[in-house]
């Protein structure tokens, strides 16, 4: 693959992966680590040719080894609150808008935390990350109707579980 692709590929995608990797594993040093191994198989074994899908491919490959790491260290992960409350603080002016984002925050953390890993992933991917349905099927390896189909049955999962978890907070 060209150097000058290679870099236009690096700048492009970087920080979203690595906000996608960070909210799957929870762990900036982590996240880093797992984009810089995105990013040297790309480099390694992309084809020039195939720089067209190059946003889909990233997740995909991002997304295999989040899910090595996560088979690796599944009782080391917590939720980092440092970039948390950057963002928190530096969107909301009031105390007690900071207070409630704060909360808000956890509970959706703590809901995609319940979330099966198939769950959590098609919702960043899709919410966060705004990839289109055709690249959800080339990073989850699954046809139209299974994205869809996931996609539907992980909203509603989240909602459920948002409502319970409101329910028990109140």
């Amino acid at each position: 693959m060209r150097s000058d692709l290679y870099a236009e590929l690096f700048k492009q995608y970087q920080s979203s992966l690595h906000l996608y990797l960070y909210r799957m594993c929870g762990s900036q040093e982590t996240a880093e680590e797992l984009v810089q191994e995105t990013f040297y198989r790309a480099m390694v074994s992309m084809k020039t040719e195939h720089a067209d899908y190059a946003r889909a491919w990233l997740y995909k490959v991002a997304r295999h080894l989040f899910i090595d790491w996560y088979r690796k260290n599944r009782g080391e992960m917590e939720m980092s609150r440092e970039l948390e409350k950057q963002s928190v603080e530096n969107t909301y002016r009031t105390p007690e808008e900071v207070l409630a984002a704060r909360e808000r925050i956890k509970l959706i953390q703590q809901v995609m935390k319940k979330l099966p890993e198939q769950y959590r992933t098609v919702l960043l991917l899709r919410e966060m990350n705004e990839l289109s349905y055709k690249e959800l099927c080339e990073v989850l390896d699954m046809n139209m109707s299974q994205v869809k189909v996931t996609l539907f049955r992980a909203r509603a999962r989240f909602k459920e579980e948002m409502l319970q978890m409101k329910g028990e907070n109140e």
